[in-house]
């Protein structure tokens, strides 16, 4: 890819926080959805409850960041935290916008 220099916007958030706000707006049905089919993955024996999914997506979110730091790529971090979706959009703008200096 050189001369190319890649820039990969990783946004994150909480999984606990997100999962909580995935099962308030599709409701409890979703929940038991998605730990079995999380449950039902490689790797991912130890999910029973929406507590056990919430740290094996922490788990997986600290890999995917060291995997990253490992490439030669510019990793720009977005901490969701509170923003809806416009919010963390116009903030991955600004970041962007200052990182590669446009």
């Amino acid at each position: 890819m050189e001369p190319a220099q890649v820039t990969v916007v990783y946004v994150h958030d909480d999984p606990a926080t997100a999962l909580r706000r995935a099962v308030e707006r599709e409701g409890d049905a979703w929940e038991d959805w998605y730990v079995r089919k999380l449950a039902g993955s490689p790797g991912t024996r130890a999910v029973r409850d929406l507590a056990s999914a919430a740290a094996h997506l922490r788990y997986e979110a600290d890999l995917t960041r060291r995997l990253l730091a490992r490439t030669p790529w510019h990793v720009l971090g977005v901490d969701v935290g509170d923003l809806d979706a416009q919010e963390t959009s116009a903030h991955a703008r600004r970041r962007l916008v200052e990182v590669l200096g446009w």
